[in-house]
């Protein structure tokens, strides 16, 4: 066991400090002179080591002066802080549905994702997300918005150090978006990343029969200095889980999407015979060596 942040609600407690700590350009320092506190007793708020208590908070955000909404939407994060497990609702006011899988994906050191029906939003091409998103009904605001957050989210890719492994069902890589010209080009994509030291893509084939991700997709962050996170997104909520035996669960699951799933170099195999099956008038040229 890590010397674990407290929980899920109390690490984005304490990105949220630091995000209004860094619109005001307070550094530790700054905001330890100006409450007459320790900077470690602040630098512990905000990856929640130890306890936060409601009142330390109060002070922080009075001295910001945060208030109305935004303030309510922090102190909603101070309440049951040490249960485990976090749901996060499309409807929050202030929109920030996606910000703390954000923040969980930057600090990873590996993440581990499963889908059945999409490609995962780390490898999506701009032209497949927006055909996603155009295809959600419940899709709220601007959608060049949501497109644009997706593609930044991408950046993850190049600017950690993080290791990443997807297995994707073979379904995923047959399900049209938006034409062959677009799906030519994200099978495409695809093959460019699998490449990658950092990056393992392996494929369930559907010869394979039933398989143990049949209930949905997921991802398994794991962290050098914190304890693992499940991400699961549905339509109506984020879930963040992270209770040891909710993630040894999902763990028994990695190792057996492990078993069934090709390896690397048969995925890539089968990813180009499935573009050359499904695309042959594709004019994208790559050439792979095995």
């Amino acid at each position: 066991m890590h010397d674990r942040y407290s929980t899920v609600r109390g690490r984005q407690l304490g990105v949220r400090l630091r995000e209004l700590m860094a619109e005001r350009h307070w550094g530790v320092r700054e905001m330890s002179r100006r409450l007459d506190w320790p900077p470690t007793r602040i630098s512990n708020m905000f990856y929640a080591r130890r306890g936060t208590k409601y009142v330390d908070v109060v002070k922080m955000l009075t001295l910001m002066g945060v208030v109305g909404e935004e303030a309510d939407e922090i102190y909603a994060l101070c309440e049951d802080i040490d249960k485990f497990g976090l749901v996060e609702s499309p409807l929050d006011r202030r929109r920030r549905r996606l910000r703390t899988l954000e923040n969980f994906e930057a600090e990873a050191s590996s993440i581990f994702a499963f889908q059945s029906n999409l490609i995962p939003g780390f490898m999506q091409t701009e032209r497949y997300c927006r055909a996603q998103m155009e295809s959600s009904v419940n899709l709220q605001g601007d959608l060049e918005g949501y497109v644009n957050r997706r593609m930044k989210r991408r950046d993850v890719l190049d600017q950690s150090q993080t290791q990443f492994e997807f297995v994707l069902h073979e379904f995923v890589l047959r399900l049209d978006f938006g034409g062959a010209d677009l799906m030519a080009e994200q099978l495409y994509h695809l093959l460019r990343l699998v490449v990658r030291p950092d990056i393992s893509i392996r494929i369930v084939p559907a010869s394979a029969g039933p398989h143990v991700g049949a209930s949905g997709g997921f991802a398994l962050l794991e962290f050098e200095e914190a304890d693992s996170v499940v991400y699961i997104d549905t339509e109506a909520v984020n879930l963040f889980l992270e209770d040891p035996e909710e993630i040894a669960m999902y763990g028994n699951l990695r190792r057996r999407l492990r078993e069934q799933a090709l390896t690397e170099t048969d995925s890539r195999r089968f990813i180009t015979d499935l573009v050359a099956e499904l695309y042959p008038a594709s004019d994208e040229g790559l050439q792979l060596q095995f």
